[in-house]
């Protein structure tokens, strides 16, 4: 309830203005009144309710843009003030948008002020107010009572004041009246009229001097003035008053038809020029409610915000908006009710069925004009509402929500609302777009930053100068005498030089790189560096040190193993071959001798590759010899011309380069391509044809072994190089094998720096192709090798992926 105001007592005034000067210069002006009044300034909202803790102020005067608090929420906090609301409550703005004052009026706002407000009006108007408290007036009254044009009649003649006054009586229009130049200032200043009839020849001030003062203050600078006057007839002085700005100029005698039609031209132009001004408001309101809106980062926040301008703005009762988006909807509900507005947090407005596709239809937007009437609306839950206004909020390619206002009047919101709405929620589809991504950026941060807590592998960032940015958990474990800092470089010496000589590699290389690192306390990391796009790095280390002591334990124990083979399987097979010295043996005996040798035979064979591959996983430093090629490749296809002939096949070297040389071991490239034409010969049926041939190709030595025979299935292709590995269900199973000849060419290959392809169809062929890097050249990635099988299509680039490897194998089977 209202507080009850002793005349005893000075009138309580509060004035809040977020700008110092403007708030102390209207205080200072409204206490010049005299000893009826106590005025109390503020700089915010915050402020103003600390102001008025021990009592309540009996006329609020606010602005209404402030920062956290707006003057209409401002008077919603006083109006809930347990020693009562003001009496009068006076909204001060600069935006002259279309529903604020419908919006101050449902809060008991006597009267919104336009800035610029001149300080004398505010006095004017606190001193009517006081004036209604002390006569026990109604704390605010209907302002549509007031008659839509006031005119100011301005004459030191009486009887020329009552004739004009008929005149514009008789138009339905209203008047005031000033006899003198300074009472014509003080009334124009204080109550704005629309237009003033001004007299020339007056005490104090005459006309052109009131004219004068009236077009220098920016306060009432655009109210139109005609000068009346029976004096000043020069034509030199009518055109004095109009170059001092006034609209029009008629001498007396004049004729009243004239006038009156000169006074509604006037009028209709101001009333023009007012809706234009008032446009240029709502512009520059949007800019105070993009920065407010995009301030804001919470879609809770922003949605509140935008609802809250909105329906102040546009005197909405209520607001809805809703957002799409991440699989989630989310609504919320603004209510601005007469006693005081509401959020209600779980709240829902019922939206008509057929709304978004309505939207759809009309993406510009929707005006409502008496929802009990539109199809569209009916079995909607809102009884209070009778008209909506309908925007939707497009993102950069989809619709991001709906805001929806909605009015007790029907035929309430227009085409400038719309516009009005169409502007504000552009800018705040751009904070909510803003809060989607941050709020997207936050989730996918917090899920990074799980994933830097659990994982087992360290994890070290490093920007471009090679300043350590990132550490996890697990990296951070890793310095255990050594304190790795954020914003500093790892120190050399300190323990740690070959891993950083791997990240200066990585550095220089501008490339991922990868390579093992010893540590100081003994263990090993497989460690990746790999460059990001802002610039720097990133380091993964591996911890292999257990998987390196278990190899190292494999390695040894199958050389040992091997090696200890040898000698029972020597006896078997020399023992095998004495039976026959010993004496005749029948058929039988024959037979299990021949088996004996033959198995023998097989065993030694498997213990040699078992031997092999241990040397080379146990890293036995390979030779670099100078080693022919081409003489090899003719002496490899003479020895295998027997075995050949014994199943009939053609043993041809197609196409050979003549002093090919590559730096390597000599005996171990023979074991390589005695591997793969051995299986060639065995693999391929009788009566087949096995092709040899050497080419160089890009700075390497290019071999290929290419046959007729059985041919792999593509799914068996990824495999034919693994350990111990025979191609199943093929139906050559007869064929005896132990899995590792392959196994042998690939290490035997990758030690010297080379790569190995093959490309296979089953039932037509294989062909294996070698690169080796020539004596005088280091490898170099190859860019082509095509074997010339029929239907292949195999493009050998894809095989250098990991150059710094020095070996890398694909296998793709031939369509």
């Amino acid at each position: 309830m209202n507080q009850i105001h002793s005349a005893s007592q000075p009138a309580r005034v509060l004035v809040v203005d977020d700008h110092p000067n403007t708030a102390n210069m209207l205080a200072r002006a409204i206490a010049q009144l005299g000893p009826k009044v106590e005025v109390v300034s503020a700089t915010s909202g915050r402020q103003a309710l600390d102001c008025v803790k021990d009592g309540a102020v009996d006329i609020l005067i606010t602005d209404m843009i402030m920062p956290e608090m707006t003057g209409l929420e401002l008077i919603e906090e006083l109006q809930k003030h347990p020693a009562g609301r003001p009496t009068f409550s006076f909204l001060v703005t600069a935006y002259d948008v279309p529903g604020l004052k419908i919006t101050a009026r449902r809060l008991n706002v006597k009267e919104v002020l336009l800035k610029p407000i001149h300080p004398q009006r505010i006095c004017q108007i606190v001193s009517s107010a006081l004036d209604e408290m002390d006569r026990a007036k109604p704390s605010s009254e209907d302002l549509g009572t007031q008659k839509r044009f006031n005119i100011l009649i301005a004459d030191d003649k009486p009887d020329n004041i009552t004739l004009l006054s008929r005149y514009i009586e008789s138009e339905g229009l209203g008047y005031i009246t000033a006899r003198d130049g300074l009472e014509t200032l003080e009334k124009v200043r204080s109550q704005c009229p629309d237009l003033v009839l001004l007299d020339i020849n007056m005490p104090y001030k005459d006309g052109f001097e009131v004219l004068q003062e009236v077009r220098a203050d920016p306060a009432t600078q655009h109210i139109p003035v005609i000068i009346l006057t029976a004096a000043r007839l020069d034509a030199a002085e009518i055109q004095y008053g109009l170059n001092l700005g006034a609209d029009d100029y008629v001498t007396k005698p004049f004729d009243r038809r004239e006038l009156l039609a000169r006074i509604r031209t006037k009028l209709r132009v101001k009333e023009a020029e007012d809706v234009i001004r008032r446009r240029n408001r709502e512009l520059n309101l949007l800019p105070e409610i993009g920065r407010a809106l995009s301030a804001r980062l919470n879609i809770e926040e922003l949605t509140t915000i935008l609802l809250k301008r909105t329906a102040e703005t546009l005197g909405a009762m209520l607001g809805y908006v809703i957002i799409f988006g991440s699989g989630k909807i989310y609504q919320k509900v603004y209510r601005l009710s007469a006693a005081a507005p509401t959020s209600a947090e779980g709240e829902k407005y019922s939206l008509p069925d057929g709304l978004l596709e309505a939207i759809n239809s009309n993406p510009h937007g929707l005006i409502v004009d008496d929802i009990s009437k539109d199809p569209l609306w009916q079995g909607t839950t809102d009884q209070l509402s009778r008209s909506a206004v309908v925007v939707p909020m497009f993102g950069s390619n989809h619709l991001l929500g709906i805001l929806v206002l909605t009015n007790e009047q029907p035929n309430y919101f227009n085409l400038e609302h719309l516009l009005l709405l169409q502007a504000i929620t552009s800018q705040a589809s751009i904070g909510v777009e803003n809060a989607q991504l941050y709020a997207s950026l936050q989730r996918e941060q917090q899920h990074l930053s799980a994933v830097l807590r659990n994982a087992a592998d360290a994890i070290l960032l490093f920007d471009a100068t090679g300043c350590l940015s990132l550490i996890n958990p697990a990296g951070e474990k890793l310095f255990t005498d050594y304190e790795a800092k954020l914003g500093k470089q790892l120190t050399v010496g300190a323990g740690y030089d070959s891993f950083l000589q791997l990240i200066d590699q990585a550095r220089l290389s501008n490339a991922s790189f990868s390579g093992e690192v010893a540590w100081p306390d003994k263990r090993v990391f497989s460690a990746s560096i790999t460059p990001v796009q802002e610039g720097g790095y990133v380091a993964v280390l591996h911890d292999v040190s257990r998987f390196k002591e278990l190899e190292k334990v494999k390695d040894e124990f199958i050389a040992i193993a091997s090696h200890d083979l040898k000698n029972p399987i020597a006896a078997i097979s020399g023992f095998s071959q004495l039976l026959k010295q010993a004496g005749p043996l029948n058929e039988m005996q024959n037979d299990f001798v021949q088996r004996i040798q033959k198995a023998s035979s097989n065993m030694s064979e498997l213990v040699q590759n078992i031997v092999d591959l241990a040397r080379i996983d146990l890293g036995a430093e390979t030779k670099k010899d100078q080693v022919g090629l081409s003489d090899l490749l003719r002496e490899l296809a003479d020895e295998f011309k027997p075995q050949a002939q014994v199943k009939k096949h053609s043993l041809t070297i197609e196409e050979i380069e003549s002093e090919v040389r590559v730096a390597g071991d000599a005996q171990q490239l023979r074991q390589a391509l005695r591997n793969l034409i051995g299986n060639a010969i065995k693999y391929t049926p009788d009566g087949g044809v096995i092709t040899l041939s050497l080419k160089l190709e890009a700075n390497r030595a290019h071999i290929s072994v290419r046959d007729t025979g059985y041919g792999i299935p593509p799914s068996e292709i990824p495999h034919v190089f693994d350990r111990f590995y025979r191609v199943q269900n093929n139906g050559h199973d007869h064929i005896e094998g132990n899995g590792l000849g392959l196994a042998i060419v690939k290490s035997i290959i990758e030690q010297h720096g080379g790569q190995v392809a093959l490309e296979s169809e089953a039932g037509k062929g294989s062909c294996f192709s070698v690169l080796l890097p020539l004596m005088q050249q280091s490898t170099v990635p190859v860019h082509e090798l095509n074997c010339s099988n029929p239907g292949s299509g195999h493009d050998f680039r894809q095989l250098d992926n990991d150059e710094k490897s020095g070996f890398h194998i694909s296998m793709e089977s031939t369509k």
